[in-house]
């Protein structure tokens, strides 16, 4: 134990005088800034990642919601009618107001 602190002390000696001597200060100061600047590449590489793909599930959503909700024929029963809109709305294709609207429609054409 007291090897290692000699060679811990010698070791912060060494660097605190290469330090105020000057030497080696810059290649301390570029490998600082090489480390430091692969921090920040990361970072924001990660971050871009990210932002890629929540910017690719809104466009996902808004298709979804943008495709219109196909019409039932007229010789399919309410109830028929109804079972495929459930289908439509736990499959996430149409909204819960879209789904409450359709319901409504097809309720009020009884």
């Amino acid at each position: 134990m007291l090897n290692r602190n000699k060679m811990v002390s010698g070791a912060l000696a060494w660097v605190l005088g290469a330090a105020a001597a000057g030497i080696g200060t810059s290649a301390l100061a570029d490998d600082a800034g090489a480390f430091i600047g692969g921090v920040f590449a990361t970072k924001l590489l990660t971050n871009m990642g990210e932002r890629t793909q929540a910017e690719q599930a809104q466009a996902q959503a808004a298709q979804r919601q943008a495709q219109p909700v196909p019409a039932a024929p007229a010789s399919q029963s309410a109830e028929q009618r109804i079972k495929e809109l459930d289908k439509l709305a736990a499959g996430g294709y149409i909204t819960p107001e879209e789904y409450k609207a359709k319901k409504q429609q097809i309720l009020n054409s009884l």
